[in-house]
């Protein structure tokens, strides 16, 4: 009797040492609330949607704990639509404020080196642009509405296909990151048998209430059907000041043998009271590689949050977007704001995450 209590012992220490070492983790976020548009000289919208707050997702990671410190990794994440009859990932799941159906997916290994990954990525240009705007990663999101931008956007043009990333470990509170991608892999279609690809350095700084980051990337399409080359760098950097957090970015890109396009946001965030924050956030671009003026737009938003609990949140924000006689800024795909003209979200919904 003893010896068959002390294998049992020997066995349930060995099963719970392998779950130590390897786990998976399902999570995601579900996101819907009522939204209404309206813009000069077009008849209003109202809708149930979902991502206007976060973008509805659901995702599976794991760890496996290899030994001498080093881990295997991976993760696979995809956009749901809850609001519709959709499932994980499917053409349905593609919805007004997203145009992928696979957010991230990739496998890697993490140690004392460092992180090595590989798959359909959120870029280093991604982190970036999310990091330095108090409502990123919804409908209320003025920095990516403004455009400007190719790769340093926090939404689907901030990820890449086919991608490998670096990021070292952290020294003195600086992280670097170094991403490549091949945006297309058909070279035997090409003219001369190049193909797309797209190249990402960042160097980001945190310490207590500070967080500053650079970015650089340079997408290369020659001999593709858009035949350019895109440089773009960013700037950005918050400071936490306990009543009020701070943001702000700039960011730059040049198109092959065409002016340069930029923009530019500042933001603010505030707790009220012990459960609500209330966000503030404006954003201008300035679009030249058309060669044509008056194409500039403006946007901002002002969104409040109030936490019910750790993962469960309300919501209730207001957007206003402004074009310029040739701008092209909209709320979604199929809501637009004319050139010349003027347009406001209203929306307000729960968001819970798990």
């Amino acid at each position: 009797m003893q010896k068959k209590i002390i294998v049992a012992a020997i066995a349930a220490a060995a099963s719970s040492m392998a779950f130590a070492q390897s786990n998976v983790t399902v999570y995601g976020v579900v996101d819907l609330g009522v939204a209404h548009f309206s813009s000069s000289g077009k008849k209003a919208q109202n809708t149930i949607d979902n991502g206007l707050n976060a973008p509805s997702r659901l995702g599976f990671k794991g760890v496996e704990d290899l030994g001498n410190g080093m881990k295997a990794l991976f993760t696979l994440e995809y956009n749901i639509a809850p609001d519709q009859n959709s499932g994980i990932g499917d053409a349905a799941s593609v919805t007004k404020y997203t145009s992928s159906q696979s957010r991230q997916a990739f496998v890697g290994l993490t140690g004392g080196f460092g992180t090595v990954l590989a798959g359909r990525l959120q870029t280093t240009g991604f982190d970036f642009a999310c990091s330095y705007n108090p409502v990123a990663g919804g409908a209320f999101n003025v920095s990516d509405r403004m455009g400007a931008a190719s790769l340093l956007v926090c939404g689907t043009p901030g990820r890449a296909n086919n991608a490998v990333a670096y990021v070292a470990p952290a020294f003195g509170g600086v992280s670097i990151a170094v991403n490549h991608a091949r945006v297309t892999e058909d070279a035997s279609a090409q003219a001369t048998g190049n193909d797309a690809h797209a190249s990402l350095v960042s160097a980001t700084y945190a310490a207590d209430a500070l967080r500053a980051g650079v970015v650089y990337s340079k997408l290369s399409m020659a001999n593709t059907v858009a035949a350019d080359d895109a440089r773009e760098y960013g700037l950005g950097a918050s400071y936490d000041f306990k009543v009020v957090k701070a943001f702000a970015m700039y960011q730059n890109r040049k198109l092959e043998n065409k002016n340069a396009d930029s923009k530019w946001s500042i933001g603010v965030s505030a707790p009220v009271g012990a459960a609500g924050t209330i966000k503030a956030a404006y954003g201008q671009n300035k679009i030249e590689n058309t060669g044509v003026s008056n194409g500039d737009s403006k946007a901002y938003s002002l969104v409040y949050n109030y936490d019910l609990s750790k993962r469960t949140q309300l919501y209730a924000g207001w957007t206003h977007i402004s074009n310029e006689q040739v701008g092209a800024v909209g709320f979604k795909s199929d809501f637009v704001v004319a050139g010349n003209g003027s347009g406001n979200l209203l929306a307000a919904g729960i968001t819970h995450k798990f």
